[in-house]
């Protein structure tokens, strides 16, 4: 019994050390599993290759979510709506098939556009922020602007920095 104690303190404080090193390169996911990693390893006598499978996972999981919330909060989507919340019986002029074939986002992989068009409350930025949340859990970089302000964006990037300064002011802002 006093060899069991001996073992497991030893490995605490061999933790505290190792948990260490792991904030240092920047393992946050293996870090926050670690020590309860550990006691599954000892408890299913996992093999070393097994365990760091274990981790390595941890880690590629705490990355992939750590990509989707600074991905998230850059699109600047105004709401959280998902496709499947889309009430098409309500808008029959939107064709469900048509919406369903741009979720996958293969639109992205082809560098095509995709351009809703139509009345004011019909759906379509539910739709675009329905797209938008698709193709950020496939990865991609999402911005959600009004076309306003994508419109200023491009005759300021045409006419260059003098105009920019022009624009401020007439906004009331300083240039």
């Amino acid at each position: 019994m006093l060899n069991l104690y001996h073992t497991l303190s030893v490995c605490y404080i061999s933790c505290k050390s190792e948990k260490s090193k792991l904030k240092d390169f920047k393992l946050s996911g293996i870090y926050r599993n670690l020590e309860e990693r550990l006691s599954y390893a000892r408890e299913k006598s996992l093999f070393y290759l097994d365990f760091l499978t274990l981790l390595l996972e941890d880690e590629q999981n705490n990355r992939r979510e750590n990509s989707y919330r600074k991905r998230y909060s850059k699109a600047k989507l105004p709401a959280q709506k998902q496709i499947e919340d889309f009430y098409f019986s309500f808008q029959p002029s939107v064709d469900k098939r048509t919406i369903n074939d741009r979720s996958p986002c293969q639109f992205i992989t082809s560098r095509r556009n995709i351009v809703l068009i139509g009345n004011p409350c019909t759906g379509k930025t539910h739709l675009a922020i329905g797209i938008a949340m698709k193709a950020l859990l496939k990865g991609y970089k999402v911005l959600f602007t009004p076309v306003a302000r994508m419109l200023r964006s491009v005759v300021i990037q045409i006419n260059g920095p003098s105009y920019r300064a022009k624009d401020l002011k007439m906004q009331g802002g300083e240039a």
